[in-house]
């Protein structure tokens, strides 16, 4: 295995999967997030040991393209594809967490940080006094954002849909069991012995956070699950998120609070070179 094609919604382990198949086929190159199709086009009989990491939002409305290098019609045709999958719930929480990143780079001031920062620290030390629906408020209030409640799980429901569209041309891998290890059927899929090694180039290395599972559970409230389990609970039971116990509790500030603040400074020096 030489070319292979990684593809998954942003936060759901993309960036991570990609460096581990590259460390394991190297010397190879990586591309992360490639955002038209000619350079696919251009890469039909060069680079022969080749990692390329898509995001399905950069194609969302470009479903045809997409699945037109999916499916090796762009010039590029990829050996192995794997298209990731994490729970929504988890990965709205995450997408919460490192929006401000992008938020900064398109202009935001550090006073609309440093009022992110407060609401964040709250949450971590009173967990009862926002829910995730509360915080997608905030953040759309202190950014003049215009984030649905339901941005992130439509966004979900429509990879899904393009998956179910896809499934003979790539390998399922849940991030949960990636995470917890579980990659026996990956590398066999792939035909290599994957690299042990974690590392990520360090120009992407603020998108790494938790490099877990279930951190949902502790940051929603009641209201939450009644909202989203109403509206999605069916279609999330079709990939096995069908649990929706939580125990809201105290959250750890390295990957809240002091994890928004470290990346929005990468962001606010950015701006300045």
């Amino acid at each position: 295995m030489q070319r292979a094609l990684v593809v998954g919604m942003g936060k759901t382990g993309t960036t991570i999967v990609a460096s581990v198949i590259w460390n394991s086929i190297a010397p190879a190159r990586l591309e992360m997030e490639p955002l038209n199709v000619g350079f696919f086009e251009k890469r039909g009989n060069v680079d022969s040991r080749l990692v390329v990491k898509l995001l399905y939002e950069h194609w969302m409305q470009r479903h045809s393209l997409l699945t037109g290098i999916l499916r090796g019609e762009a010039g590029f045709r990829a050996d192995k594809t794997v298209a990731m999958i994490r729970d929504p719930r988890d990965g709205l929480i995450s997408a919460l967490m490192y929006s401000p990143f992008q938020r900064v780079v398109n202009g935001a001031s550090k006073e609309q940080i440093d009022e992110w920062v407060r609401i964040v620290r709250d949450k971590e030390a009173n967990p009862e006094k926002y829910s995730v629906l509360d915080l997608v408020d905030n953040l759309n209030r202190i950014f003049d954002a215009g984030y649905t409640p339901d941005w992130f799980f439509e966004n979900f429901m429509r990879y899904a849909e393009w998956m179910g569209d896809n499934t003979d041309y790539f390998h399922l891998l849940r991030y949960e069991d990636f995470v917890a290890g579980r990659t026996a059927e990956l590398s066999a899929y792939l035909g290599i012995e994957l690299s042990s090694s974690r590392e990520v180039d360090p120009a992407v290395r603020r998108v790494a956070r938790t490099k877990q599972s279930g951190e949902w559970r502790r940051m929603m409230l009641t209201k939450d699950v009644t909202y989203w389990r109403e509206r999605y609970g069916s279609a999330l039971a079709m990939y096995g998120y069908c649990d929706w116990e939580i125990h809201p509790e105290r959250s750890d500030p390295a990957v809240g609070s002091e994890y928004i603040l470290n990346i929005t400074e990468e962001a606010f020096r950015s701006r300045t070179t």
